[in-house]
């Protein structure tokens, strides 16, 4: 007989549903699985299954596991499997889908009073945990083909973007002149992230002799610093980034690739939102 705590999984109907005795804690449709990745805390490992909606996480042991990785693997046409060697620490790893296989399940981070997160190790103290933000933006799939940009924004750089799952990314040239844009409109820019498009989706690194390489930018306010000053700092940091980018000599990807940038921005009013305010 079942104890009422124990978990169990159900894999052999329409959805794949989670219960603890009786009741039933999720459930989730194959189709509505964006990604899945494994990671390890306190000696115990866990698989997280990300849905469109939410993810959910089945400790090593539960009771239909095995099961749901085999009906995991035929549907996916990948090996999903929880063991050592794949969730090796706290940051885990994401096994499919394969354009974003490899990278972290999870990034850790500190909140500033500004609002804004820096990243940090997984055993820094009070540190907060989320989705890779790779993973994150494979949830909004369902999300208007267009990134939220301000509505004066020039359609010819919308138009030359690549949309992808409410964000978007520029060729170097015109990822520029989007950064001078926000600029020049006082915007500030707090994250680049440099994307591979292929067979119509982002991979959010290039697979190098030495593993997968991720390019990315982000920043915070320093204190005392302005809201003109942070907007100019950010935008000479991100132009920086943007133009410093040299493909790496030992990556195994094939010349050529379709390389784009995405940028994310704020507003003055966003960040101050939250009683946090400029200096003036």
């Amino acid at each position: 007989m079942t104890n009422s705590s124990e978990l169990t999984i159900s894999a052999d109907g329409v959805f794949i549903t989670c219960f603890q005795g009786h009741t039933r804690l999720w459930e989730v449709h194959p189709d509505d699985i964006t990604s899945i990745g494994v990671y390890s805390e306190n000696g115990l490992m866990h698989e997280v299954i990300v849905g469109a909606i939410q993810d959910y996480d089945v400790a090593e042991g539960t009771s239909g596991l095995k099961e749901l990785n085999g009906r995991l693997s035929r549907e996916l046409k990948a090996e999903i499997i929880v063991d050592s060697k794949h969730a090796a620490s706290p940051l885990g790893v994401v096994l499919w889908p394969p354009h974003l296989a490899g990278n972290p399940l999870w990034e850790f981070f500190i909140l500033g009073k500004d609002g804004l997160g820096t990243d940090v190790p997984p055993d820094t103290p009070n540190a907060l945990r989320q989705l890779y933000k790779p993973l994150c933006r494979e949830m909004r799939r369902y999300a208007e083909s267009e990134s939220r940009l301000p509505t004066e924004f020039p359609r010819s750089l919308i138009d030359r973007g690549f949309a992808y799952h409410g964000a978007i990314g520029w060729c170097v040239e015109d990822a520029l002149k989007a950064a001078e844009w926000f600029r020049e409109r006082e915007l500030a820019i707090i994250a680049a992230e440099l994307w591979l498009v292929r067979d119509s989706v982002v991979q959010p690194h290039i697979r190098t002799e030495s593993g997968i390489l991720a390019y990315n930018y982000s920043t915070t306010t320093l204190p005392s610093e302005t809201w003109e000053a942070f907007v100019s700092r950010s935008s000479n940091e991100v132009i920086g980034f943007i133009r410093q980018f040299r493909w790496p000599e030992n990556a195994i990807e094939p010349l050529g690739q379709d390389v784009r940038f995405s940028l994310d921005w704020a507003w003055r009013e966003w960040i101050e939102s939250d009683g946090f305010t400029f200096p003036k």
